[in-house]
């Protein structure tokens, strides 16, 4: 019984300090400027170019049988190309 007492008041203390912690509101109300993280969606925009109506009218690439039918063959065979290791530091 007194081990769950103990248990009990320190679990209670816990709680009632934890509570002391809460605030009454948001951490930077008033503080924040509006404006925050323009400058990235400005970026990404620049980077970014829109297909006009046309380009995206004729965006269907069909679907070539003959060469899906060959890339198999050539897995089950086991004569798929090595790919080439590329590095952005110039070596490889």
């Amino acid at each position: 019984m007194k081990k769950f007492l103990i248990k009990t008041m320190c679990g209670g203390s816990v709680l009632i300090l934890l509570g002391a912690c809460q605030t009454s509101g948001p951490a930077l109300t008033g503080q924040l400027d509006y404006d925050l993280g323009s400058a990235v969606k400005h970026n990404a925009d620049a980077q970014f170019v829109r297909p006009t109506a046309a380009q995206k009218a004729n965006t269907y690439i069909p679907a070539d049988p003959a060469r899906a039918a060959l890339a198999y063959k050539k897995y089950q065979e086991g004569k798929v190309e090595k790919t080439e290791k590329v590095s952005t530091s110039g070596g490889k």
